[in-house]
């Protein structure tokens, strides 16, 4: 089973060969940190992992300095069914704030009061971020993905806005 990681350095591996310090660069550009949990040092990791389980390989048509991986033809295939069972199957929210919400007895509570404020000023800056990235995108997926967590964001400041709502608050 591939993970989050694993798919988007196999994906970006299958547009065209490329070392760690690109697959970084285009991670940044595309704005996938906002959604995976991909930093620089892991692109390393991932790139090893992937190559031990024969899904990446050196690409012996590069020279130079760095390492230059390609997708395997097993690591198609893996791409092609993680990809194909993460589009199929909608995953529900998991940690984070859903199960934080528990934690405190009533939505007036003044700690969860402020700890929603702070949390929609976050969604607004986040908000902000992935705007200007768009903006900057040209590739038709890479608009698509910030299109959907733009809108998954817009969700989650609208969700906090309607609790401080019913707290009392006049956050906007």
């Amino acid at each position: 089973m591939s993970s989050d990681a694993d798919i988007v350095v196999l994906s970006l591996l299958a547009e065209q060969p490329r070392h760690g310090y690109d697959l970084d660069r285009v991670i940044e550009q595309r704005g996938y940190r906002q959604w995976t949990s991909l930093a620089f040092s892991s692109v390393y990791y991932v790139l090893k992992r992937l190559a031990q389980r024969g899904l990446v390989e050196p690409d012996e048509g590069h020279t130079g300095r760095r390492t230059v991986f390609r997708v395997t033809d097993a690591g198609q295939r893996e791409l092609a069914e993680a990809a194909g069972e993460r589009v199929l199957t909608p995953v529900p929210p998991t940690a984070g704030v859903l199960p934080a919400i528990n934690a405190y007895s009533r939505l007036d509570d003044p700690e969860l009061v402020a700890g929603l404020e702070r949390r929609a000023q976050a969604l607004r800056k986040t908000l902000e971020e992935l705007r200007g990235l768009r903006a900057q995108g040209d590739e038709e997926h890479a608009l698509a993905i910030f299109d959907y967590e733009i809108l998954r964001q817009e969700a989650d400041l609208t969700w906090t806005r309607t609790l401080l709502k019913e707290a009392g608050s006049d956050e906007d």
